[in-house]
């Protein structure tokens, strides 16, 4: 290979790494062949033509994957579909080759305990949607197929979950233990998973598991949900947890984020729900001029020097700086709002909270 062309390979690369920014509702990472958002989906069917019997059900792994299609595309996969489940071992393996592959192929994910609607079966793979996962995708939350077995019925939990104080895990991890003294490890368990909460000890919160049982997790790693309450430093300091995170498509947990995935947990940690994708996210809160912006506004990106479909989402942390997962090519990071590949793609700041 020659000096020039291996130079044009080099930049071609690079330049592709740039444009794979973030998601949008329609399942592709951005650039210039970025298709527009697909419309609600009024009803789904069971692939007879039939209508779906909606049921609901709560994840009952660390977290699982919705895909673009039911059954398992390559082997590697097998880390994050099996029962138990290794999402820490699945994405500590992937080099960027192995995380681009995941574009278009992967919707998003929910964490143990999230509540799903039923939508679909085929085989041993269902079609769920992400119930406080907002989407103009479907009415019901965020779709996309995920293994049969990663779902229980629940109905115990998601009665609770409705009626009980709620406890959210707001360290990167913790462990969730079958004892209150925190020496059986059940599983270990994401950033913003949520679960009713039983009984409060006071080194130990016993919580209410998807299949019905009892757990305990660390008192100091949860906060109830009434506790969380809006702040420009704490988010920013929660948003500082995880520089230097790689970046997952699709990922809305703490084994790697994308753009939206990301914002919309920061939100969560304060007690803000705001819809997964950029683009959805654009179109709620208060529009905030440039020169006026405070820590944890979110600034969006677009196509066409701005005036395109937007494609991408950060988090504003104060004196021209932003804070954002960029792409399968990088991690979350610090960056100026005015400098890189953003620089020129600016479309405007949302505020969700005054």
């Amino acid at each position: 290979m020659n000096y020039s062309r291996s130079c044009v390979l080099l930049l071609s690369t690079m330049t592709l790494l740039m444009l794979m920014s973030c998601r949008l509702t329609s399942g592709l990472e951005s650039g210039p062949e970025a298709t527009p958002a697909k419309p609600a989906a009024p009803a789904e069917s069971t692939g007879t033509g039939a209508p779906a019997v909606l049921s609901q059900g709560v994840v009952t792994e660390p977290v699982t994957m919705f895909w673009s299609e039911p059954g398992p595309l390559r082997d590697y996969d097998h880390l994050l579909l099996e029962k138990p489940s290794n999402p820490a071992a699945w994405a500590a393996g992937m080099d960027t080759e192995m995380r681009l592959w995941l574009v278009g192929k992967t919707e998003t994910q929910a964490l143990y305990g999230e509540p799903v609607t039923v939508l679909e079966r085929r085989g041993e793979w269902l079609k769920v949607a992400a119930v406080k996962q907002k989407s103009n995708l479907n009415n019901a939350g965020y779709p996309g197929w995920v293994p049969a077995a990663h779902i229980v019925n629940g109905q115990v939990f998601l009665s609770e979950l409705e009626t009980q104080p709620n406890i959210v895990v707001v360290k990167p991890f913790t462990k969730l233990y079958a004892n209150q003294e925190l020496t059986e490890t059940i599983t270990e368990l994401c950033y913003q998973t949520r679960l009713p909460a039983l009984e409060e000890k006071t080194t130990a919160v016993a919580v209410r598991l998807p299949d019905g049982g009892t757990g305990y997790l660390p008192r100091q790693d949860v906060k109830l949900t009434n506790e969380l309450t809006f702040s420009r430093a704490e988010i920013v300091n929660e948003a500082m947890n995880f520089l230097g995170l790689r970046y997952i498509w699709a990922g809305t947990s703490s084994y790697g984020f994308d753009c939206s995935g990301y914002t919309m947990r920061l939100y969560q940690s304060q007690g803000i729900s705001i819809p997964r994708d950029a683009d959805e996210q654009a179109r709620e809160g208060q529009m905030v001029d440039k020169n006026a912006l405070l820590a944890g506004d979110l600034l969006f990106f677009a196509a066409k020097g701005g005036q395109g479909q937007i494609h991408h989402v950060a988090m504003y942390i104060g004196d021209g700086m932003m804070i954002h997962s960029p792409n399968s090519g990088s991690s979350i990071q610090i960056s100026a709002i005015d400098s890189g590949a953003y620089g020129g793609e600016y479309w405007g700041a949302k505020r969700y909270c005054p």
